[in-house]
């Protein structure tokens, strides 16, 4: 399994935009479908931000995580975000999202980005395990999320394997 930008595989936009569609319409209620794909579309050029990564092997994609300048209507003197973390649900329990996470975090961060935010609904211990600090819990949609926020320097310098 390799993560690679998305450049490298426009085609998996049909699919990346239904998942995250499926998963995260309710947080985004004035977006289409249609506006998940032109997200994902604006990602091609292979700028810092906005940036998508997707795992793949040779039978095709199984999941996604994006960099973008803004993730929520609040909280918008944060940026940039992490966003779209998401793993097919067929490969779920291999470790995939935090191979997915680690290689955007790394990448990020060797393109001269100082920090990411995030916010989850309920995976804040994922993160957690991953070198992200919890900025505070606020109810965003609805649901109960919880902002956090990586230093990326300090998290690179402490990977000796990268």
């Amino acid at each position: 399994m390799k993560v690679e930008h998305l450049k490298h595989h426009p085609n998996a936009i049909d699919t990346l935009s239904a998942w995250h569609f499926d998963e995260w319409s309710h947080l985004y209620p004035d977006m289409t479908l249609a506006d998940f794909a032109d997200d994902l579309r604006d990602c091609l050029p292979g700028a810092a931000i906005p940036a998508t990564w997707v795992l793949v092997d040779e039978q095709g994609v199984w999941g996604s995580a994006s960099v973008i300048e803004q993730d929520m209507t609040t909280n918008q003197d944060l940026s940039p975000w992490l966003a779209s973390v998401y793993v097919d649900a067929s490969r779920r329990g291999e470790r995939l999202g935090q191979k997915l996470v680690r290689h955007v975090m790394a990448a990020s961060a060797r393109a001269g980005l100082e920090e990411l935010y995030l916010f989850t609904p309920g995976q804040a211990y994922f993160y957690q395990t991953l070198g992200w600090s919890v900025l505070r819990e606020e109810e965003y949609q609805g649901q109960a999320v919880t902002i956090m926020r990586v230093d990326l320097p300090e998290w690179l310098a402490a990977q000796p394997q990268l």
